[in-house]
């Protein structure tokens, strides 16, 4: 169980890292390079932010977002 587990958090921290670059190519699309340069660095709020600002422009993008989000929580909790 231990190693599934372990393969679930690698393949999650692959996605994460893609979903993460996605952001950053949104906020420097939508909010220019100063907006792309906080995303860059503040992954965490900056995925929240733009989760909301996309939903109803890039659904895709939201939901994969949120997804993420959520499922970082039990990763998270189960670290501990």
């Amino acid at each position: 169980m231990k190693a599934f587990f372990f393969l679930l958090y690698c393949i999650f921290t692959i996605t994460a890292v893609i979903t993460h670059f996605w952001t950053v190519i949104i906020a420097f699309s939508e909010a220019g390079f100063f907006g792309g340069l906080i995303t860059l660095f503040i992954p965490f709020l900056s995925e929240i932010f733009w989760m909301f600002k996309m939903f109803g422009v890039n659904n895709f993008y939201a939901y994969t977002a949120l997804f993420h989000l959520i499922l970082y929580i039990p990763f998270y909790i189960a670290s501990k």
